[in-house]
Parts: structure tokens; C-alpha cells; sequence
């Protein structure tokens, strides 16, 4: 955490945004989901794409600490121990995380996409999920 705090502050921003994300979620995220959930800025009506960072931006922001399986797509902290630290260390490195977490879910499940019509086929319910990335982990 050294080496993140070293950083400039919109990127010890970004790296402790990733890795609170990565220890308090619920579930392991897939790089697209931890993409739109930074993505988020509570209180607007849509996700601004513009506000997507590239996944290699995120993972070296980290300064080593994270890392995404190629196979699953999946991004993670590099090993269990580090996961272990994090968890048990979550409220002085992430104190607000449950909140924050909880937050952008609401607003990404209240943007204005979410609001569409119904899907009346497994394809456009699908097709939506991909478009709309942290729709399932929201929910």
C-alpha cells in the first residue's frame, strides 16, 4: 500500500477504488463488472462510458497487488494471503466500502437504461446484460 500511496492522488484513487471493490464485493467480479462499477458517479441519470478505464489501467495502478485470470476474466488480488490481509484489514484501508458499494449499485440499477422495456427473449435479456455489464452483480 506503500507504493499506492507514492502514486499521484487520482490514481491512489483508482488503485484503492480496485481494490476495495475486489475485497468487499460480494462475489469475484469480472473485469467488465469492476469497469462499470468504477464507472458510476452517484446521482446521474446514465453511465457515462467516457468514465470506463481500461482493465490494464487498473491492474497497474495496483503496483503489483492485482491481477486478472485470463481464463475466467475475473480480476483478483494476486494471492490468498493478500486477499486474507485485505479482508481482515478492510475497515482501515476501505472503511466506507459497504456503503460506496451499496451506492453505486442503486444508481446503476436506477439509471435510465434500467428502464427500458421489458426483454421478451432470453437473446435480449442477454444482450442486455452485456451492454449493462454490473446488472447482474447489482441485483
Amino acid at each position: 500500500m506503500e507504493r499506492i500511496d507514492r502514486q499521484k492522488s487520482g490514481l491512489q484513487l483508482l488503485a484503492k477504488k480496485v481494490i476495495s471493490w475486489i475485497t468487499c464485493a460480494k462475489r469475484p467480479l469480472t473485469t467488465s463488472e469492476l469497469q462499470h462499477a468504477l464507472a458510476v458517479n452517484i446521482g446521474d441519470p446514465c453511465l457515462d462510458k467516457e468514465n470506463l478505464r481500461e482493465i490494464d489501467d487498473m491492474v497497474s495502478v495496483c503496483a503489483g497487488l492485482v491481477t486478472v485470470d485470463e481464463e475466467s476474466n475475473i480480476i483478483r488480488l494476486v494471492h490468498y494471503t493478500t486477499q486474507e490481509y485485505f479482508e481482515r484489514t478492510a475497515k482501515r484501508w476501505f472503511p466506507d466500502a459497504e456503503t460506496d458499494i451499496s451506492m453505486t449499485c442503486v444508481t446503476y440499477l436506477s439509471f435510465d437504461a434500467s428502464k427500458t422495456r421489458f426483454c421478451r427473449t432470453d437473446k435480449e435479456f442477454e444482450a442486455r446484460l452485456q451492454e449493462n455489464a454490473l446488472y447482474d452483480y447489482a441485483a
